[in-house]
């Protein structure tokens, strides 16, 4: 599943982080929240999406509800 393209920033300073743009008003100020989309918390943590070798020697063959 593709996540939506969000327009994202990274804002130094006071305030710091990856953020979303949830809204640009006309006069040109923008809304924005945290980035919490799982690509950013890897980021943030410094952690990876593990290949599927890592995650059969960590937790093995998983039982399967037998639906393909």
């Amino acid at each position: 599943m593709k996540e939506e393209s969000v327009p994202r920033i990274t804002l130094s300073g006071d305030r710091s982080g990856e953020y979303v743009i949830v809204e640009e008003r006309e006069d040109g100020s923008l809304v924005v929240a945290p980035d919490t989309s799982v690509e950013a918390i890897r980021r943030r943590a410094g952690t990876r999406r593990m290949t599927s070798h890592e995650f059969e020697e960590h937790f093995g063959d998983l039982p399967s509800d037998g639906e393909g």
